[in-house]
């Protein structure tokens, strides 16, 4: 098993490190130390205090930048002993099982060159008795399996709501929480994001009309002035309905795809809600702008370190998976125009949500639409954003960037923590 320790800093202008008497006769042969891509000579000591406990120089802390008190883990080769801060990712399966493979390779290398290990880990592998878990790291191009203490940082990549709901999940989740911060530790209610946000006169009017559990008549209203939407409350998008008057008809798109008239609202209500719309959230359609032929908006990723910041934006399809690149969609002064305001926008918001949120929160997602009159919509905030854009030609080169980010606001947690 790979043991963390717990490192102490001591007043000394040499590079000394001081280790439990256990592990010296392990790292005795040692006379160079690495965090990151630094490295420098030392010399190994041992003592007969705490066995998690490793004394660091003040020498070396201040050249290799290292945190006091910070949980750390050990991996040695030749005479060289690499000291890592251990970086957790929590996910349903092995990292090879999944589609973003490539993408927690790269992960896993930003993290070493940060001073990282990165583990990856699913509910399974966790064993809350040990206070262990079985994880898997990537190094020298491969796929290694280890045991080690549960990190003391937890990056949560669970990809879905559904598997989250999963009680082992749940349970899992609740064991680590109590030593382990977790970032991004849920998905976000979208209604409960909506109704939170309502209340805030800096952003609520950002905000299409939002009727929760409407009758029949404010459908009616509404939908006598313009198009609307009737949205299923569970929180996901398989319950969507798009309305509109047509002279003596009424069309409805489900889904996004299916599309079907009634002679009345009435004769819809029965086909689909026979029981009313208690589930349903009712909406004003947005007349979003369009790109070659189809209503899009824009994915807006934030992250944290010492402060928000905005890490990329795209343009997404709005009833399909295309990804458009900003520059394809808007003429220049107009793009650094409205992409200036969308920033801005994100930053309010991210700040806004962080405050109203319970959970450490690392990252954000924000679907912004712009419609006719150019007038900015908040259609969706998400708390653990898709990677699958990393995968477009003309955003795979921000992903360093964007890991990058992950491992920075992983360091100030472990400093505010300290």
């Amino acid at each position: 098993m790979r043991q963390t320790f717990k490192i102490t800093a001591y007043p000394n202008g040499k590079n000394r490190m001081i280790i439990p008497i256990k592990a010296y006769y392990h790292l005795q042969h040692i006379s160079v130390i690495q965090h990151g891509l630094q490295s420098l000579s030392c010399d190994i000591l041992s003592h007969h205090k705490n066995t998690d406990t490793i004394y660091l120089s003040s020498s070396i802390m201040n050249q290799l930048h290292l945190i006091n008190h910070a949980q750390i883990i050990l991996d040695t080769a030749a005479h060289t002993c690499q000291i890592s801060y251990p970086f957790g990712v929590f996910t349903h399966r092995s990292p090879h099982q999944t589609s973003y493979e490539r993408l927690y390779q790269e992960m896993a290398n930003i993290g070493q060159q940060r001073g990282f290990e990165t583990i990856f880990f699913s509910h399974r592998h966790v064993y809350p008795q040990r206070n262990s878990l079985t994880g898997i790291v990537w190094q020298e191009q491969q796929w290694k399996t280890i045991e080690t203490d549960i990190p003391f940082i937890i990056y949560n990549r669970i990809p879905n709501r559904k598997i989250e709901s999963h009680k082992s999940i749940q349970k899992t989740k609740q064991f680590l929480t109590t030593n382990s911060i977790i970032f991004n530790p849920d998905f976000f209610n979208k209604w409960q994001v909506y109704d939170d946000l309502m209340n805030h006169e800096r952003v609520n009017y950002l905000l299409p009309d939002t009727t929760f559990h409407p009758s029949i008549q404010t459908i009616q209203h509404k939908l006598s002035q313009h198009p609307i939407n009737l949205i299923s409350l569970k929180g996901d998008d398989t319950n969507h309905f798009y309305l509109e008057q047509v002279d003596d008809l009424m069309f409805v798109t489900y889904n996004h795809k299916n599309r079907q008239y009634y002679k009345n609202l009435e004769q819809f209500k029965q086909t689909y809600f026979p029981n009313g719309f208690r589930q349903y959230v009712l909406q004003d359609a947005i007349d979003l702008i369009q790109y070659q032929g189809e209503p899009f908006y824009l994915r807006v990723h934030t992250n944290k370190t010492k402060r928000w910041h905005v890490s990329f934006l795209y343009g997404r399809e709005y009833t399909g998976n295309k990804i458009f690149d900003t520059d394809e969609i808007f003429a220049r002064n107009k793009r650094r125009n409205i992409i200036k305001k969308v920033q801005e926008l994100a930053l309010v918001l991210s700040k806004e949500i962080e405050n109203m949120s319970t959970g450490t929160i690392g990252e954000i997602g924000f679907d912004i639409g712009i419609d006719r009159e150019q007038r900015l919509w908040l259609l969706e905030v998400h708390a653990k954003p898709s990677w699958q854009v990393f995968y477009h030609p003309s955003y795979s080169a921000q992903t360093q960037a964007y890991f990058t980010s992950l491992f920075e606001f992983s360091l100030a947690s472990i400093i505010h923590s300290e």
